[in-house]
């Protein structure tokens, strides 16, 4: 018999899936599945030999799960704070216990990792704490455990009482007004998470709480966003969370190796509702014949094999169930005309869609009583701005406003009243700050369209009407209050810095006017997300932590004014671009663009947010329109021709980064990507011409740290290491330069400097990462640097991860090379390199530190294979 697996259910699901398909498909099936872990692959193909020999021997288990040791005991107080009283449930991965926070009082639920599993929870999980809808499970808290096993992160949440969908579905068929009532609620909590830029990644009927409401109604909670997550290196599982899932809930972009998205959590949310309807999950015969309308048209495009033919959101598949006579303004379907076509055909589509019907309720906030006058000064004045709203030609909008005292309405009791949506929320004090969180519900289909949340000081409250107002026009998509944008003595600042932030060596004088239009109007909305994307703007230039804290703290106080102007939102979009989340960040960049058509910067940011997000098609399209939008400013070309470079085509890249140069002779690091494109196709020579054209300008980080790179190309060493010092000392937390200048120290032989800068690149790098754990260029220089460091586990698994969060970036693939021949992991080296462009290859076979594989007759033959003659060598 084959040896014990280390999880038998991740070995019994992968023979399952393979038993499912033809003999001869299953081991190439496995192979990818398994993703390079030997170990795993033989296990299950031995198991699915096993069964092939002696059918059906595979219908009982083969063995005990595992006794896994558990991190905190009954009766321990964890951080001097929470007891924990009972061990209530465990996954593939972590453990929930029962405790009691003896600071708050109350009951809650602790989660943390299994023994052997990462110990430090991943960023995703901060993320989720933002999410607070009655459908998902609610993180309180991050903590961190000091037990013998080490420091464990942990995450205080909500206590449900309740079984998991799972076992009811074990237990009983669910009657079908119960199970359509249950999809509503999954499509409400994965609508609301969605919303705020989190993606599950493990949606599964085991992470779906069947709870009771304070009225004693069922209420199905969502649990677990971002929290499973892969085992240390050396141990086996299919990763969940963002790049992985469940096996038998994993789209087939995620068993590919993709990451996930909003379009593999709809994926998952079709697989519970076939549950929900048949009792079963589907299986290799496809969906169930009896599944009734609407549920089977519903199930079907949930599972569509291709991402964008599945519903476009859990939004989307509320509405079919629930239809409404409002339908929500679909930003995804107007995003291909407002980037691809016209801006008088959008003008046209816009005037000409057909109308939506949307009455809006206005109910009481609730509110402590010593709040209540407050309260009701926000319901009156509100309610009259609501009043003066217009649907235009595209809504038939209306408004009411329900005030009965003491009694609150249902927002579910509603739409019997003919009302679409309902702004509801509540008032709180913290300090001296008034805290309004507002939700924008559909009172059809109970999905939070809007969940906004903001702190107002003393003297700010007049802000709330305004912004109120604009939660409910952003999310509906209707024309945004009248107000004034910026008063006359303060509209010159403002033009100016608008100016003045199109060119970098302006930046200072364009933050200058801002900081001077919000002086002269410090009302203004608009001033502020003005100064917000200036002060933006010097932190890309500086990585000055300092400068992002002030954009971010600008941006808030012109969400705090009026979150509905085609400005705040661009602001709002590059900030969330930041702190990757992306979905949130291309919502915001349409709505932006729908109320301003003609801003390039909103296409080529919009851009950027889609090439992140693994849209490539999407993102070429948005920086197409940048370009037709304002065809003389040269950052609409540099971002078409880097969209290219990052792929490796270059001899594509070179047209739009000449252009760009061309419109910007006195902007130096215009011409840097120009200078990579050329530098890969091997005219060294152009580049370096047009990097000393750059110097001799000004010398920026960027532009020396290329010249030291080409130096670096040539073999001087010697010459390159004073250039990337020099580029240092203008950027610091440059870790491409440390990266060369830590390369060139070892090939000089100065071992104990090459560590230094090794060691500097890794900090850098790894705050990079922190920022922004979507960026897959910065999780490939973090291996990179661990690789150097000779830090084996963390190199591979880094890599591994930037290789699954990265679409078809070709710099990624080229740094995995590197990482895996630092390692001395030929093999894998030899991998990445043969599914990589011929450009990639081309560049590898000129790069100094590549010569040990250049001499390897495999990579020989892969040049070979990808006709490597066109390209040049360096002599």
């Amino acid at each position: 018999m084959p040896g014990q697996a280390q999880d038998d259910e991740l070995v019994m699901n992968l023979v399952d899936l393979a038993l499912a398909k033809p003999r001869e498909e299953r081991e190439a099936f496995l192979r990818q599945a398994c993703s390079g872990d030997l170990e795993l692959l033989g296990q299950t193909l031995t198991y699915v030999e096993w069964q092939d020999r002696m059918g059906g021997f595979l219908e009982k288990p083969l063995f005990q799960p595992l006794t896994v040791e558990h991190p905190f005991a009954e009766g321990a107080v964890l951080d001097g704070r929470f007891r924990i009283d009972r061990e209530v449930a465990q996954g593939g991965m972590g453990v929930v216990y029962e405790a009691w926070d003896e600071k708050l009082d109350r009951r809650i639920a602790i989660k943390c990792a299994k023994t052997g599993f990462r110990k430090r929870l991943p960023p995703e999980v901060r993320h989720a704490r933002e999410i607070t809808h009655p459908n998902v499970c609610r993180i309180f808290e991050i903590h961190t455990a000091h037990t013998a096993a080490g420091e464990f992160d942990f995450v205080t949440m909500e206590f449900l009482d309740g079984e998991t969908l799972a076992k009811r579905l074990e237990r009983e068929p669910v009657p079908e007004p119960e199970a359509r009532a249950i999809a509503r609620q999954l499509c409400a909590g994965l609508a609301a998470a969605h919303s705020q830029g989190v993606v599950h990644g493990d949606l599964k009927a085991g992470n779906v709480i069947l709870a009771r409401s304070a009225d004693g109604s069922q209420r199905a909670a969502i649990t677990d966003f971002g929290m499973a997550r892969a085992r240390e290196s050396g141990q086996s599982t299919v990763q969940s969370g963002e790049g992985g899932g469940t096996l038998g809930y994993m789209a087939p972009e995620l068993l590919q190796g993709g990451r996930a998205t909003p379009a593999s959590d709809v994926y998952a949310l079709g697989v519970l509702l076939h549950e929900l309807a048949a009792g079963r999950k589907p299986g290799p015969g496809g969906i169930a014949v009896p599944l009734p309308a609407p549920w089977r048209s519903i199930v079907r495009k949930c599972l569509a094999a291709d991402p964008a033919q599945r519903h476009e959101s859990a939004v989307a598949v509320a509405k079919v169930f629930e239809p409404s006579n409002a339908r929500l303004w679909v930003l995804a379907a107007a995003a291909a005309a407002l980037i691809a076509v016209s801006t008088s055909f959008v003008a046209h589509r816009l005037a000409s869609a057909p109308q939506e019907v949307v009455s809006l309720a206005m109910l009481p906030f609730e509110a402590p009583a010593e709040l209540a006058p407050v309260a009701k000064q926000v319901f009156e004045e509100v309610s009259a701005n609501l009043a003066k709203l217009t649907g235009g030609t595209r809504a038939r909008y209306s408004a009411v406003a329900f005030d009965n005292g003491d009694v609150r309405l249902p927002v579910d009791s509603l739409a019997k009243r003919g009302v679409t949506h309902a702004l509801h929320g509540a008032l709180s004090k913290e300090k001296n700050q008034l805290i309004v969180h507002a939700l924008l519900t559909d009172t059809h289909t109970g999905v939070t369209a809007r969940d906004w949340k903001m702190a107002y000081g003393p003297g700010q409250e007049r802000y709330i009407p305004v912004s109120l107002a604009g939660v409910v026009t952003g999310a509906l998509h209707l024309f945004p209050l009248a107000v004034p944008a910026i008063n006359a003595v303060a509209q010159a600042d403002y033009d100016a810095g608008s100016v003045l932030l199109r060119r970098d060596a302006t930046i200072d004088a364009a933050l200058a006017a801002f900081e001077n239009a919000v002086a002269k109007d410090p009302d203004s909305a608009l001033a502020y997300a003005g100064l917000a994307e200036a002060q933006w703007a010097k932190y890309s230039i500086t990585r000055n932590d300092q400068w992002l804290s002030s954009a971010t703290q600008s941006e808030t106080e012109a969400q705090r004014r009026n979150p509905d102007l085609a400005r705040v939102l661009f602001a709002g979009g590059t900030l969330k671009l930041i702190h990757s989340a992306y979905e949130q960040a291309i919502s915001d960049f349409l709505r932006g663009i729908e109320l301003n058509p003609n801003y390039s910067d909103a296409y080529r940011h919009l851009g950027r947010t889609y090439e992140l997000n693994g849209q490539p098609e999407r993102a070429l399209a948005a920086f197409q329109r940048a370009v037709e939008t304002d065809s003389n400013y040269y950052r609409p070309y540099l971002n078409l021709g880097n969209f290219y470079l990052y792929r490796y085509r270059n001899s594509e890249a070179v047209e739009p980064l000449r252009r760009a140069v061309d419109l910007a002779r006195d902007e130096p690091d215009a011409r840097i990507p120009l200078v990579i494109a050329y530098m890969n196709l091997g005219r060294f020579e152009e580049a370096e011409k047009e990097i000393r054209a750059a110097l001799a300008f000004r010398e920026t980080a960027l532009s020396l740290d290329k010249l030291g790179l080409t130096l670096m190309y040539r073999r001087d060493e010697q010459g390159a290491v004073p250039i990337f010092k020099k580029a240092l000392n203008i950027s610091p937390k440059n870790f491409y330069s440390w990266m060369g200048l830590g390369i060139c120290y070892r090939r000089l032989g100065l071992m104990e400097l090459a560590e230094q800068a090794n060691r500097a690149g890794l900090k850098c790098a790894e705050a990079e990462k922190q920022r922004n754990p979507r960026w897959a260029s910065a999780r490939a220089y973090v291996a990179y640097f661990h690789a150097a460091l000779g830090n084996r586990s963390s190199a591979e698994s880094e890599i591994a991860q930037a290789l699954t969060f990265s679409t078809d970036g070709a710099e990624v693939r080229w740094t995995a090379v590197l990482t895996y021949e630092t390692l001395g992991e030929r093999e894998a080296a030899l991998t990445v390199a043969g599914s990589s462009p011929p450009q990639v290859l081309a560049d590898l076979n000129r790069w100094p530190d590549f010569e040990g594989l250049r001499r390897d007759s495999r990579f020989a033959r892969l040049l070979e294979a990808r006709n490597e003659r066109q390209f040049p060598k360096t002599q």
